[in-house]
């Protein structure tokens, strides 16, 4: 089985500086259609199980709430159901840590300012997601983050596996790069 863990802004759907703080965001969302294509070819041919991990630090920008962030990622939820793609787990992490909030010049609702939080690079909310399916990573041959940030990329090294990263990529070129992972040993 393969554990595929996505990103959501700019992988899932193309990339809206921070999605949730117009009222009108339902018509900002643009589902990545080469990722989608390439997801259902990979249900076609592999056993798999989809986690979404996401950082929202518009939540602690004071941008939106959390309640957003859970009808915006129930919105993405529905919309890849329509599609065929199911997603096993939505996590997110709506905290920024203490270090970076102190060293920016932007504000922060204090209530979301943290000396240490879930946010990629760290593996924390892919082990959280784990836990709820009630899955180990040793029940996975092959473990892919999908991505088009750094902090995505650090997620994979820190999980010790593939990165494939999203951006300015067609379906083909996503499949290609998943199928030369999951045929090397």
């Amino acid at each position: 089985m393969i554990l595929i863990i996505l990103d959501r802004d700019g992988t899932i759907i193309k990339r809206r500086e921070f999605l949730g703080k117009n009222d009108n965001w339902r018509e900002e969302i643009e589902l990545n259609e080469d990722l989608i294509e390439c997801l259902k070819i990979i249900d076609t041919k592999y056993k798999s199980k989809k986690i979404v991990i996401t950082n929202q630090a518009g939540v602690a920008r004071n941008l939106f709430s959390e309640d957003r962030v859970k009808e915006i990622n129930e919105y993405i939820h529905n919309s890849l159901k329509k599609t065929n793609i199911h997603i096993d787990d939505w996590e997110y992490c709506p905290y920024v840590d203490r270090k970076y909030a102190e060293s920016s010049k932007l504000e922060f609702n204090e209530d979301y300012v943290s000396e240490k939080t879930k946010r990629k690079p760290s593996t924390f909310m892919v082990f959280d997601a784990l836990n709820k399916l009630n899955l180990s990573l040793k029940d996975f041959d092959k473990i892919i983050v999908f991505g088009d940030r750094e902090e995505d990329d650090e997620l994979a090294k820190n999980l010790n596996t593939k990165f494939i990263d999203v951006k300015n990529k067609t379906k083909e070129n996503l499949i290609k790069k998943f199928t030369e992972f999951v045929k090397k040993n």
